[in-house]
């Protein structure tokens, strides 16, 4: 039942699907009082360059406007809308004025300085949830690195190597590492160089996962495979022609075929608990700090006033904060849980005195990453594991609090 009225609920409040009396419902319901969203970058090319992958395929790489790992121009318009969908939604909760600009430092964007896609994303978004407002994107120089992005800096709050590997090591040996992934890297092979086990030009995917396991690595393709496979995404995301994604051998089912090689690494990463946990310390400081009104720690602006934080980050950090926070989705006929603009919403709530905390996924399918159609993003309510008798799904802000503080390293627990 809580499902349902979860489900009513967003929907009513998300833009273009439905203008229900919302203003009676804050009066006589839970009150929103303020979001802290976690989001990924829009779309971008491979990390790396053209050269450096193309002893991967047998055939030369599509070009890109831009340089590696760089916000494309059509990515910039997934935050866009991303963006605007955010504001739409909040405007109709109540939370963000429904016209003009409100009090200064009512949103507030913060990104990794790290990368020009996420500092561009940053701005694009700051731009899109108050438009005309002149809110800026903030972020520390790229280094040393943002440790709200990257992790802690100091020796003493990372798991020992030793510790970090057996995290990983467990994690593969559990549900996660048994996700089933051959007919994913046979499909995978079939688009980047048919012929290469038989000697033919490329690399030999199953050559390299042995090459892997006998390194003493866990079990599973090699490294490279997951953003491989999520190349061959991010070209369809980017609207190329078809004849350029996956070399014209790759189709939306072929995408879908091969990105659970990505989904099984990342499901990794997030069962590894204890290796999460010491990545996602700071950025698990920001979010808490920052639902409870409080200034936070690194550089993000946050307070009273602030009504809405946006971090501007990668999927990493979206799998991160899940694990911490246990929360675990997969995206209704999506390949990608974590893909280009998608967005993690901590929602307080108020009930009777009470603040509650409710969890949201906002996402583009794969077809409107490309299309940038319909403009309004989709909605998917969220609850955390083993906490969600609260209005709507939602857990207790202190009870999240102390569950998210115990499971961080004792160097940050503040």
């Amino acid at each position: 039942m809580f499902r349902v009225i979860v489900l009513a609920f967003a929907l009513a409040a998300a833009p273009g699907l439905g203008a229900p009396d919302l203003a009676a419902a804050r009066h006589s319901g839970p009150r929103l009082e303020r979001v802290v969203v976690v989001m990924r970058h829009g779309v971008r090319p491979p990390t790396q360059s053209n050269a450096e992958l193309a002893k991967y395929a047998d055939q030369p790489w599509p070009a890109w406007p831009v340089a590696p790992g760089e916000l494309t121009p059509h990515g910039a318009e997934t935050v866009r809308l991303m963006g605007e969908s955010l504001r739409a939604s909040y405007q109709a909760a109540g939370l963000l004025p429904p016209s003009g600009c409100g009090l200064s430092g009512t949103v507030s964007v913060w990104a990794d300085g790290a990368d020009e896609r996420t500092q561009r994303t940053g701005e694009v978004m700051a731009a899109a949830l108050a438009p005309g407002c002149g809110v800026k994107a903030g972020w520390t120089d790229a280094k040393p690195r943002d440790p709200i992005f990257g992790g802690p800096s100091t020796g003493e709050c990372r798991v020992s190597p030793a510790a970090a590997s057996e995290s990983m090591r467990q994690a593969a040996a559990g549900p996660a590492g048994s996700m089933p992934i051959g007919d994913a890297v046979a499909r995978l092979q079939a688009i980047y160089a048919p012929k290469a086990c038989a000697g033919g030009a490329g690399t030999c995917f199953t050559a390299e996962s042995e090459k892997t396991a006998a390194s003493g690595a866990m079990a599973g393709p090699f490294p490279q495979a997951a953003g491989l496979a999520e190349d061959i995404l991010l070209e369809y995301a980017d609207d190329k022609p078809m004849r350029e994604v996956g070399w014209g051998r790759a189709s939306v089912a072929d995408i879908d075929a091969v990105m659970p090689i990505h989904e099984r690494s990342f499901a990794i990463v997030r069962a590894a608990t204890t290796l999460a946990a010491a990545r996602g310390a700071p950025m698990v400081h920001v979010v808490l700090g920052a639902l409870r009104g409080e200034p936070v720690p690194g550089g993000p602006h946050s307070g009273p006033a602030t009504s809405l934080l946006v971090l501007a980050g990668h999927d990493t950090n979206l799998v991160l904060m899940a694990s911490v926070f246990g929360l675990a989705w997969t995206l209704p006929g999506e390949p990608d849980a974590t893909a280009p603009s998608t967005a993690l919403a901590f929602e307080l709530w108020t009930d009777h005195g009470t603040q509650y905390v409710r969890p949201v996924v906002y996402y583009e399918t794969l077809n409107q990453l490309r299309t940038l159609k319909p403009g309004s993003a989709r909605v998917l309510p969220l609850t955390f594991k083993d906490c969600a008798s609260g209005p709507m799904g939602s857990c207790q802000l202190e009870t999240l609090r102390q569950r998210a503080l115990a499971a961080l390293p004792p160097c940050d627990d503040r």
